[in-house]
């Protein structure tokens, strides 16, 4: 789901100095591109909801004739202001990323995306399915509360006293609460004032809880893991700004509800790609998408986690995604030649 403790601290290194849209609602969304100009475009969305772009997805196109596009959502990443919730809801990114797509003056792409990433590219989808070429989703999060209790259940063993007492028992109870439906979320009152919930102690320790939880098998498989202080990040104005966003969209129920995908045997290739060790986003959700979406390449990955980097994901989505290039090019060639 996250991956916003690992995206959102710096500005990924690596991608190009890029460019930013024209100002929107007081934000300014910064993109770029790279790979082959002439080639097969693919926006690559980012995971979060508060990460950013990063050079890893990218490379599993190189050396392909593929133009990738990377785009940090609002308040995200480059995109400025940071961390900033107004005007900052699903509808809205969906509206930022056709717009960069007619800027681009693109009739279709395709998209990849990972983690909340997928959410994003479901809803793009489903809002403009002929504007899509091919779907490629990793560790997909949809948003439901069962995926959300799941992925906050340790929490509060792994807080215990010592962490409930550094965070404070409103604001534990409160980013307990963020993963719990926005209807309890909202009970908790007095937590989710900025004195509580933005404090910058919760992004800490949310962000180490968020990097426990993506190795495999996460906090469950870590029983005697708990919270210490001194082992937390150190706060930066960009995990604060991530958790920020992260907080508000949890908040909101990640987007509200957008209409499914119904995908017919003539649409464009789709691949799911997941760890079945994934403690972040439910390997649930990945196998209830790929019954919903006919045709769908499965690879479901053993003993993996949900960071890209996990040895055992890694190369699994590198040797995926390129395939899915390749039938996605050929869809798009054959389309193109119908037309004709």
């Amino acid at each position: 789901m996250s991956d916003a403790s690992r995206t959102s601290p710096e500005p990924a290194p690596g991608l190009p100095p890029g460019d930013w849209l024209e100002e929107c609602d007081g934000h300014r969304v910064w993109w770029a591109e790279g790979g082959d100009p002439q080639g097969l475009p693919v926006l690559v969305v980012h995971g979060g909801p508060g990460g950013a772009s990063r050079i890893e997805p990218t490379r599993w196109f190189a050396g392909l004739a593929v133009r990738w596009i990377v785009l940090d959502q609002r308040g995200c990443g480059r995109s400025t202001p940071p961390g900033e919730t107004a005007h900052n809801e699903l509808p809205a990114l969906l509206a930022d990323m056709e717009r960069l797509r007619e800027r681009l003056g693109l009739a279709r792409w395709a998209l990849a995306g990972g983690s909340w990433g997928a959410r994003v590219a479901l809803a793009y989808a489903s809002r403009w399915p002929q504007r899509v070429d091919g779907l490629f989703l990793r560790s997909p999060f949809t948003g439901t509360e069962a995926e959300t209790r799941r992925y906050i259940a340790p929490w509060r063993r792994w807080l215990g006293a010592d962490g409930r007492a550094w965070l404070g028992e409103a604001v534990a109870d409160a980013a307990e609460a963020l993963f719990h439906g926005a209807t309890a979320a909202r009970r908790v009152g007095s937590g989710l004032t900025p004195s509580g919930i933005d404090d910058e102690r919760v992004a800490r320790a949310w962000s180490a809880y968020d990097d426990l939880q993506s190795q495999p098998g996460g906090l469950v498989a870590r029983a005697a893991a708990r919270f210490e202080a001194a082992r937390l990040p150190a706060a930066t104005p960009a995990m604060r700004a991530g958790w920020r966003v992260h907080a508000h969209y949890a908040l909101g129920g990640w987007g509200g509800d957008e209409e499914a995908l119904a995908w017919s045997p003539g649409d464009p290739p789709v691949s799911v790609v997941w760890g079945e060790a994934d403690a972040t986003c439910d390997p649930a959700v990945a196998h209830a998408l790929v019954a919903r979406l006919p045709g769908a390449c499965a690879l479901a990955v053993r003993g993996a986690g949900h960071r890209m980097s996990d040895p055992l994901l890694a190369p699994a989505l590198a040797a995926a995604a390129r395939d899915w290039a390749a039938e996605v090019a050929a869809y798009s060639g054959a389309r193109q030649r119908s037309l004709r």
